[in-house]
């Protein structure tokens, strides 16, 4: 018997850049759709989902006026924590039983994530009982913009070692929420994908061949054997987190590799691994989970 990591990455070197979580006047936002998506493609992003509260907004409608690739998504709000519904192509109703509108969601063949955890004064929007007896959906928000200037934290890494650590297989995703425009850029997902289409990002993101990033620009993602080597243009400090949120490696630069230990045991007890990348003014770029399986 031996160890493999199972890595989501490919050798594909490019990379497209997108919000997931996008607020207009279609529901509490304070820009018409135009605005947003004009503001969105002056700093350079490549992909966009206008996400209103329960309410479908036709992409259609503005993707000639724009050359990023609009994708059509709902946040389903009412009667619950918050669920991203990406790449909709019907609404799902809010049904308080959030296991049906996971389902439905699914069924919709969309992308399924679990909105802003940590939100509110008890920092525990969406309780973790809930999170853990969930089946079905594809992430949640590691870190969602807005909540920066909300109660409770934007960071929700906290809780996806801790759905990892349980068993669950799940992304992580970085979104702006966006509101207003002091929301816009502060959060996105880079995709690794041939080219910026709805079914390559789609792929990208249900897959989870991107990483989470607040400022971090990360080259390259690879597996040699047991080994993980990351490799970013502009970190000061790569770590390597595993099981539990434990640290196993750090190392000070733009990139680094870590090796899973020898002996067998020890590495099956990590059960996955994944990078935290960290830059210049607190920004981050967080890889997905690299999972270590027994290969007999």
């Amino acid at each position: 018997m031996s160890i493999k990591l199972k890595s989501s990455y490919s050798n594909i070197e490019s990379w497209f850049r997108g919000n997931l979580h996008t607020h207009t006047t279609e529901s509490d936002g304070s820009c018409p759709p135009e605005t947003v998506i004009a503001d969105y493609e002056s700093r350079g992003y490549d992909f966009l989902c206008i996400s209103d509260h329960d309410i479908l907004v036709d992409p259609s409608r503005y993707q000639r006026n724009t050359s990023m690739l609009l994708i059509p998504a709902v946040e389903v709000t009412a009667n619950g924590p918050h669920i991203q519904q990406v790449n909709a192509n019907n609404r799902v109703a809010p049904n308080p039983d959030r296991q049906v509108v996971v389902r439905e969601i699914i069924a919709d063949q969309s992308i399924c994530i679990l909105n802003h955890p940590n939100w509110g004064a008890q920092y525990n929007h969406f309780p973790h009982v809930l999170m853990e007896s969930l089946d079905g959906y594809h992430g949640i928000e590691i870190y969602n913009g807005v909540i920066q200037r909300l109660q409770g934290t934007a960071l929700a890494s906290d809780r996806w070692d801790r759905l990892l650590s349980g068993g669950h297989r799940l992304w992580g995703y970085g979104n702006d929420d966006s509101h207003q425009p002091g929301d816009v850029g502060i959060a996105w997902n880079v995709v690794q994908a041939e080219d910026c289409t709805v079914d390559q990002i789609d792929v990208g993101l249900r897959n989870g061949s991107f990483y989470a990033s607040t400022g971090v620009t990360i080259s390259s993602i690879g597996i040699n054997g047991t080994t993980v080597h990351v490799k970013t243009k502009d970190a000061q400090r790569v770590c390597f987190v595993s099981k539990l949120g434990v640290i196993q490696l750090i190392v000070d630069g733009a990139e680094a590799s870590y090796s899973l230990p020898e002996d067998l045991n020890q590495a099956l007890s990590l059960s996955y691994i994944r990078a935290e990348c960290y830059g210049a003014g607190g920004s981050v770029a967080w890889t997905q989970p690299i999972f270590i399986e027994e290969e007999v």
